[in-house]
């Protein structure tokens, strides 16, 4: 039995100071991608690309509201049968699904294009700090920009990251 117990506590004592042995890193990961040729000309492209989706989506709008302005107009000065006015209201009706149609499909795409532009920029610092943290010897590394609200004695790998990424 204390044969038992001295290797019981050896182990746990081995155990504790493995784990105080351990290095524990962090990184910012906005700033790093901020910091990324890359990651801004993503940026300018979705921008360009969004603003391409929302010309074309206030194009639409603009007919549309421009064929309500005629409606109300021939409603106004009587000029529609009834015929007329069902079918008026009816082309309206069908733009204007079409309408929303499109702010769906503009939203959806852009959230494709996004992820398209983003991902490989993603797996590309993940690698990097995956190899870092290998070649380190971490044994964590914590991304301080997802809600680490305190770290003691851990090392900022954000520089080693960043020149793994060949900057």
């Amino acid at each position: 039995m204390k044969v038992f117990s001295l290797s019981l506590l050896y182990f746990i004592c081995l155990f504790l100071s493995n784990i105080q042995a351990q290095k524990v890193g962090h990184i910012n990961s906005v700033q790093l991608i901020d910091s990324l040729n890359e990651a801004k000309a993503a940026s300018v492209t979705l921008k360009q690309y969004d603003a391409s989706l929302t010309k074309t989506g206030e194009e639409m709008l603009a007919k549309y509201q421009e064929k309500v302005h005629i409606y109300q107009n021939s409603i106004q000065a009587g000029s529609f049968t009834p015929v007329q006015k069902s079918q008026a209201e009816s082309d309206l009706q069908v733009d204007q699904q079409a309408l929303s149609a499109y702010r769906q499909s503009a939203q959806t795409s852009l959230e494709k294009r996004r992820q398209e532009l983003i991902q490989p920029i993603l797996d590309k610092i993940n690698k990097a700090i995956q190899d870092v943290g290998k070649e380190e010897g971490y044994a964590f590394i914590f991304d301080s920009a997802m809600g680490v609200l305190y770290f003691n004695k851990t090392d900022d790998v954000f520089s080693k990251v960043l020149k793994k990424l060949g900057y």
